[in-house]
């Protein structure tokens, strides 16, 4: 097809346009690149790397985030699947994706919890939804009525279940505060609740504890059966452990956690041991003790049946004697 005039103007005045874009696109990049690099320079070497390690895990939290941070995330992760599962199965659907591998991230000293607690928050809502999303209606539709209960109850007003980060942040500060109140009040001492870094660390060290727990009344009514059907959910738990340590650590952090990992395997192999020796040695005793009871016992019966025995032989002679001599005086008599 030929073009006319017009058009081929206006194609020409498109191309300049793009061209024009793309080249002010690319100087903006470029300067924002170099007045980057320029404030790195200026800054010192150790501030320079942590700059750049907060970089670096802001990568790595998005990463995270699109594959566990949201119920959707989790869709896409382990697929939507069924809506068949027994109000039993969802639970333990729910326990295998709460993040208990953040928890032991900031246990074994490889991340600040201030980092690990808004994840610990997002993974925990997104592990109710999608397990809640995985039940049969009827379980579904009675936990959506008892939501709004619980809403109507506390917030006074309908909405989501869920709380957000803002209440979260408050309800442990004041739960803490708390606790020193009355810490305060049994000591006798009149000190000011010193709100620090120390005490904000405490409050991110709640939240990420919390994330990892569930309510144990709700555990005992579902979870009768202390094991089921659980190949399914080991590798979802194997999975999401994995994945934490790859995504949001690096080379280093990751060959780190997995040698204390091995170290704190290897303690418990320890411990494990040393508890099944002293099982033993508990048994051992005790059985020492049993026997040496029975031996007592079994002494003393023998003595006693020594004792009867002799008892009975004496008394057995001084018969015979008595009936000799009774028979002696008869004959003579006789």
């Amino acid at each position: 097809m030929f073009m006319g005039r017009k058009s081929k103007g206006f194609f020409l005045i498109l191309l300049f346009a793009s061209f024009a874009t793309n080249s002010t696109f690319q100087k903006c990049s470029k300067n924002c690149h170099s007045s980057r690099c320029e404030n790195l320079k200026s800054l010192g070497r150790r501030e320079r790397k942590q700059l750049l390690k907060k970089d670096e895990y802001e990568g790595r939290r998005q990463i995270w985030e699109e594959r566990y941070g949201s119920f959707k995330a989790l869709q896409i992760t382990f697929r939507a699947g069924p809506r068949n599962l027994s109000p039993e199965e969802t639970r333990r659907l729910y326990h295998s994706l709460l993040p208990r591998s953040l928890l032991g991230l900031y246990e074994m000293g490889l991340m600040n919890p201030e980092e690990l607690a808004p994840l610990a928050y997002k993974a925990r809502i997104a592990a109710k939804e999608y397990a809640r999303s995985r039940c049969v209606w009827t379980a579904r539709l009675a936990t959506t009525v008892f939501d709004q209960y619980r809403n109507l109850r506390d917030k006074k007003r309908f909405g989501s279940s869920s709380m957000s980060w803002e209440e979260i942040y408050q309800k442990y500060e004041a739960q803490i505060v708390r606790e020193e109140c009355t810490k305060a009040l049994e000591q006798g001492s009149q000190k000011k609740i010193r709100r620090d870094e120390n005490f904000t660390m405490r409050i991110y060290v709640r939240i990420l504890e919390r994330s990892c727990t569930t309510n144990q009344a709700f555990d005992s009514l579902f979870l009768r059966n202390k094991e089921g059907d659980s190949s399914y959910l080991a590798d979802i738990s194997s999975q999401l452990e994995n994945d934490v340590r790859s995504i949001l650590l690096g080379p280093k952090d990751d060959a780190k956690a997995l040698r204390k990992q091995r170290r704190i395997l290897r303690r418990q192999l320890r411990i494990g041991r040393r508890e099944k020796k002293k099982h033993r040695k508990v048994k051992k005793k005790k059985w020492r003790k049993k026997r040496e009871e029975l031996k007592f016992e079994l002494h003393e019966k023998v003595e006693a049946m020594n004792r009867v025995t002799a008892e009975t032989s004496s008394v057995n002679y001084w018969k015979v004697i008595s009936l000799l001599a009774s028979a002696h005086r008869d004959f003579k008599g006789k």
